[in-house]
């Protein structure tokens, strides 16, 4: 069920702010009052294409079917998924020490340190910082869920699992922003409401929520915004904040505009010492590194100074604006089946894998399907699927899953082969 929802959200709360820039609303990011320019038709066509697309490839199963919860059979015992959420536990209370105390995520929740200066202060401990907040935490998290689920969902497990869950949102919230407390646990409860209801997924929904005000309260202001409280702002930041750019974008073809190279920043992929040594364009080439990054590149498009963009402003796109500077409306529509099947692709690997009780793969797609598919389906930039530090980073995870499997199961075997030992009469 979550990731159905996760994409019907990332197709309508976007195409919900478009509408409201053709009714003439203002939109921050672009600075300008909307009007009526034939982009919800567009932006409708793709999602479309979308929900067409991955339907395409994931087959019925993408529809709220209730034969998931018969198919996930119970594969673990309940004392195997007792010892991984306890290795789990604590792995990632591990982490949470290094992000509070060694990457200085302290002093962001505190206050002392802001969200921005905290990630330009990483220094050489920030590739290692990334992966813990993209893939080590948030999987061993999702590990522990999937185990939890495919032993049955023994009650004697959850303090656990709640101890970890509260471990892991605070690795995440340490960051500073809004969604990365509840982004580091949502591959785990992706596992946890795979065959919920929608009612008790909405009540998840609501939780998160609340707790988005309250990390918004915590590391936020409305000081110089427009908007009257919280949850204005939270309605505006999921709606027109997410449609302004591609109703900006879709102006800006239909009136003509030349669109930026975009092949260029699929360069980026391979990582930016390497892609500066084949291209020679480096970060001292402000306006070059800025071309040739599809983030900063939409940045810059819409209007915003170099300067700004360095200084780490950045606006918030779809796939669909992805198509458009790509090649326009075939761009856009392209883009849309893009998208479409390879949302039902992650789809049918991460249900098969639930399926047939295969913990490590279950826990990867998952945290693949959030930090990285939803990224891109929310904000653009297909780069971030296939970028070289997400295959580094799913390698060393798989490793370190594998590890945490091999603790939790010897013990259990040792201990039944020493009660059959024992139970067993020894031969003259």
């Amino acid at each position: 069920m979550p990731l159905r929802l996760m994409l019907l959200f990332v197709l309508l709360t976007p195409l919900a702010g478009v509408v409201q820039m053709e009714l003439g609303n203002y939109g921050p990011s672009t600075g300008l009052v909307g009007d009526r320019n034939g982009a919800s038709w567009a932006f409708l066509a793709y999602a479309l294409l979308v929900l067409l697309a991955a339907w395409a490839v994931a087959g019925n199963a993408l529809m709220l079917e209730r034969g998931d919860a018969a198919g996930l059979r119970r594969r673990l015992d309940p004392a195997t998924a007792r010892r991984v959420a306890r290795w789990v536990l604590a792995f990632n209370l591990g982490f949470m020490l290094l992000t509070l105390y060694l990457f200085g995520g302290f002093d962001v929740l505190t206050g002392d340190v802001g969200k921005g200066e905290f990630r330009t202060t990483l220094g050489g401990l920030g590739a290692f910082a990334y992966l813990t907040l993209k893939w080590f935490a948030p999987s061993l998290f999702a590990l522990a869920c999937t185990t939890h689920l495919l032993a049955g969902r023994p009650s004697e497990n959850r303090r656990r699992l709640f101890a970890g869950a509260a471990v892991t949102f605070v690795t995440g919230l340490a960051w500073g922003f809004k969604t990365s407390g509840l982004f580091i646990i949502l591959p785990g409860m992706f596992v946890l409401l795979w065959s919920a209801s929608p009612l008790r997924t909405m009540g998840y929904f609501l939780l998160a929520l609340g707790l988005m005000v309250a990390s918004f309260a915590l590391f936020d202001t409305l000081e110089g915004t427009v908007y009257g409280s919280v949850f204005e702002f939270l309605l505006a930041r999921f709606t027109v904040f997410q449609g302004e750019v591609s109703w900006y974008l879709w102006d800006l073809w239909v009136s003509g505009t030349p669109m930026p190279d975009y092949a260029v920043t699929l360069l980026a992929a391979i990582g930016d010492r390497l892609f500066s040594l084949l291209s020679g364009i480096t970060r001292a080439d402000s306006e070059q590194w800025i071309l040739a990054h599809y983030g900063s590149l939409l940045t810059y498009t819409i209007g915003h100074p170099i300067e700004g963009i360095e200084g780490g402003h950045s606006v918030t796109g779809t796939p669909f604006s992805e198509g458009l500077i790509a090649g326009g409306l075939a761009g856009a529509l392209l883009f849309g089946v893009l998208a479409g099947v390879i949302f039902g692709f992650v789809f049918r690997r991460l249900r098969s894998a639930l399926r047939r009780g295969r913990p490590v793969a279950v826990a990867l797609w998952s945290n693949y399907s959030v930090w990285f598919l939803f990224a891109w389906l929310n904000s653009g930039e297909i780069v971030q699927l296939f970028h070289i530090s997400v295959f580094f980073g799913a390698a060393f995870c798989w490793g370190m899953l594998h590890a945490v499997l091999w603790l939790a199961k010897p013990q259990g075997r040792l201990r039944r082969a020493a009660r059959a030992t024992t139970l067993t009469p020894s031969t003259p």
